[in-house]
């Protein structure tokens, strides 16, 4: 028998899976280009890293949007919070790489997140009230 979970906590995990579903993509999106995008990376392997940054964005915010039961954009949106401290982390260790290429680097994959819940909302077939 499958019980129902309150939505307070669905939508409390779907913000977390998404994160989650976040990490596990571009650890293993960039490992293959050698861990982490500086700078000085070829242009190649900075295009690449990108990829791996939206891709891994997108997929985190369908992931909460599809978890949550309703509101999408506003659950990918949730998952910023967890993104937001982890960009405070990384900026707190400092880095040979400017600001600005840290900052870049973060607000790519948070607006590919956002982009992942508008995604869900457009593909999702619209309810029927019968």
């Amino acid at each position: 028998m499958r019980t129902k979970l309150p939505a307070w906590l669905r939508s409390v995990a779907s913000v977390f899976l998404g994160y989650v579903v976040i990490v596990a993509c571009t650890t293993a999106g960039f490992k293959p280009l050698g861990g982490i995008i500086h700078l000085s990376a070829p242009l190649r392997i900075q295009a690449a890293g990108a990829l791996v940054a939206i891709l891994s964005g997108l997929l985190g915010g369908l992931t909460a949007s599809a978890i949550a039961s309703g509101h999408p954009v506003q659950h990918a949106a949730a998952v910023l919070a967890f993104l937001l401290v982890d960009t405070l982390v990384v900026l707190s260790r400092g880095s040979p790489d400017p600001l600005w290429f840290e900052l870049s680097g973060s607000a790519t994959l948070m607006g590919a997140t956002v982009s992942g819940g508008l995604l869900y909302r457009l593909l999702k077939p619209p309810r029927r009230w019968v």
